[in-house]
């Protein structure tokens, strides 16, 4: 078995509404990134908990989502987080990625945002 198919192969399945026509970014998001955060997610927890706990400890759910953010945009975590999301990537899926890297960079830390948020708080 190649790389690419072990990598497919690892990936949880995840129901998305196909019936509308979406952008290629958005097919992506939904095809590419959504399984890999998913797959990911004890290790983005891991990740953010370390870097976030002593920070959001007693405080609101809307500080501690704007902490989140803000300690998420940091370039450190940023990339990290990055790179446990790329590292999954078929050699199609990256070269998509290094197509349009700032606006899936972006994607992946929306996305991470939602989910270590949906989580925590």
């Amino acid at each position: 078995m190649t790389r690419n198919e072990n990598i497919l192969k690892l990936r949880p399945e995840i129901i998305t509404d196909n019936t509308k026509t979406s952008l290629s970014e958005e097919s992506f998001q939904n095809l590419t990134l959504r399984p890999i955060l998913k797959l990911q997610n004890e290790l983005i927890l891991k990740l953010t908990n370390k870097h976030m706990a002593k920070f959001i400890i007693d405080k609101s759910n809307e500080e501690s989502k704007k902490i989140i953010e803000t300690r998420l945009a940091e370039q450190v975590i940023k990339q990290q987080l990055i790179g446990l999301t790329i590292g999954l990537f078929t050699s199609e899926e990256f070269e998509f990625y290094l197509q349009n890297q700032s606006s899936i960079n972006k994607r992946i830390g929306q996305l991470i945002v939602k989910r270590v948020c949906s989580q925590i708080l």
